[in-house]
């Protein structure tokens, strides 16, 4: 491991945890244990990456607000906003799949899926449910960075060098070659359109720790987005 990666090397527990949140955050609605636990506990206080990136700061102080006003009886709240975002029916506010911001045709499983699917394969993933949902979907590219995190942790703990060079390759280059180019799109239309403090405040928190996941591996935040397929026109598949 070359001295310029120690940075990367010692961040990567704390980044496994952040994008584990940060996945489970849009993967489904947030259980109501998942947001009193959240309330009572305030997890997000000890993120990981620095507070005083913009996008980290402002997500951390909407999730703050969020909990200090959080009442369980508007729990509905953030079923209907998460569906309305996510899910539909009907037409989408920030569709969750790769496929469709970076494709032509604005269609899920078209070559993105693959690849992430064949990526996912070289480290013992495997989307929950193959063939039937995208592999590309927001959530699970999240969950693979976090994979790969905690691969790298591992690595760390038995100086296995040769394995952490494998996994800082591949963060690098699933940055660089899949979330960095669409992620900040969709991002960008949860923070315009989310009715809740909640979900805003974790798309932004999504948002300044892809920055700082770029930074740290060396990944462009510049990623070349192809063929973006105007949201208005997604519906649920």
């Amino acid at each position: 491991m070359s001295p310029d990666r120690t940075p990367w090397r010692e961040a990567q527990p704390g980044q496994g945890l952040a994008y584990r949140f940060l996945a489970s955050s849009f993967q489904a609605p947030p259980a109501p244990e998942w947001v009193a636990e959240l309330v009572e506990e305030r997890l997000f206080e000890a993120w990981p990456f620095p507070s005083d990136e913009e996008d980290t700061a402002a997500g951390l102080r909407l999730l703050g607000d969020f909990c200090r006003r959080w009442d369980p009886e508007r729990h509905d709240e953030l079923v209907w906003d998460f569906n309305r975002l996510f899910v539909g029916p009907g037409e989408m506010l920030a569709p969750p799949w790769e496929s469709v911001h970076r494709s032509k045709t604005g269609l899920t499983f078209q070559e993105s899926t693959l690849e992430v699917r064949a990526l996912y394969g070289r480290f013992g993933v495997e989307a929950p449910a193959l063939h039937r949902e995208p592999d590309d979907h927001l959530a699970l590219e999240l969950a693979f960075v976090g994979h790969l995190s905690d691969l790298a942790t591992a690595a760390d703990q038995r100086s296995d060098e040769s394995e952490l060079d494998r996994c800082f390759e591949a963060q690098r280059a699933f940055l660089q070659r899949h979330l960095l180019g669409w992620a900040p799109t969709c991002l960008g239309l949860v923070q315009t359109h989310a009715y809740t403090a909640y979900f805003r405040g974790v798309a932004s928190l999504a948002l300044g720790s892809l920055k700082a996941s770029a930074h740290l591996c060396g990944a462009s935040e510049d990623a070349r987005r192809d063929g973006t397929a105007p949201p208005s026109r997604v519906v649920d598949p």
